[in-house]
């Protein structure tokens, strides 16, 4: 059996026993693994499947298998990106502690195996390519850990741009890529959050501004079947989102003399 299908078995298995459960069905889980990619099933010992399971599974697995792969690009796994990956597991996911471990150890399984970053990619496009909110948010957490160490390097870009390509976001790479270098609180940066120029007219302000909160609210996502731990990160982008636009409303206001008093 491909590891990536005892990985997704196993959390899988895991998804569906909840912490206590977790490593009981999680070896259960085995069972199937080589299955889901290819063909999800649509029941589980017995016990109906639903999206959302199959979706949280491939989140879950696909996720952290990418991240082994990213982290090992340059030949090596460095302390850094083992803490950066800690980081995002608790500060961007806030999984829980069961859930913190379970994906660490697939992060850990997937540094030493074979498979390739781009089945990954391909599997977590699957489940979420009519959320393309999520797919960008992750090209977000790929950066994050590929400038853990100050060094974003030929390889790890390389393979950034592969899943940029697979998700259908290839053009859009390079702005997701300018707003997370840039500096948070520069006027420059929250133009680029937005996707707009400096140039852009009030309305198309406002009207972007209204897309975005759309498209990065949480609850919507939830009902959308995107896991939980993904709308963790849309809250975070819906904040910058808003203080983005705070930013240029004022900038604006000062520019034509309108006090906020």
């Amino acid at each position: 059996m491909r590891i990536i299908g005892k990985i997704v078995g196993g959390t899988l298995g895991y998804v569906l026993g909840g912490p206590f459960a977790g490593p009981w069905a999680a070896l259960a889980g085995v069972a199937l693994g080589h299955q889901l990619l290819d063909r999800p099933p649509r029941e589980f010992f017995g016990v109906a499947l639903s999206e959302r399971d199959l979706k949280n599974s491939v989140f879950f697995t696909a996720t952290f298998a990418m991240l082994g792969k990213l982290a090992q690009a340059d030949g090596r796994v460095s302390d850094t990106e083992f803490a950066a990956v800690r980081a995002i597991i608790q500060e961007k996911f806030k999984l829980s502690s069961a859930s913190a471990d379970q994906a660490y150890q697939t992060f850990k399984d997937s540094v030493s195996q074979s498979d390739s970053f781009e089945t990954h990619a391909r599997a977590f496009y699957s489940q979420f390519r009519d959320a393309p909110e999520a797919l960008a948010s992750m090209l977000e957490v790929m950066l994050i850990l590929a400038h853990a160490d100050f060094d974003y390097d030929a390889n790890e870009e390389s393979m950034i741009k592969s899943a940029a390509t697979i998700f259908g976001l290839a053009d859009e790479y390079p702005v997701i890529l300018a707003v997370y270098q840039s500096t948070p609180d520069n006027l420059e940066h929250c133009y680029q959050l937005l996707d707009l120029s400096i140039e852009a007219g009030d309305n198309d302000v406002q009207q972007r501004y209204e897309h975005l909160l759309r498209e990065h609210d949480p609850q919507l996502l939830l009902i959308e079947g995107v896991p939980q731990e993904m709308t963790a990160i849309a809250a975070e982008k819906h904040a910058q989102i808003q203080l983005a636009y705070e930013h240029i409303q004022q900038s604006r206001r000062v520019r034509s003399g309108v006090s906020d008093a």
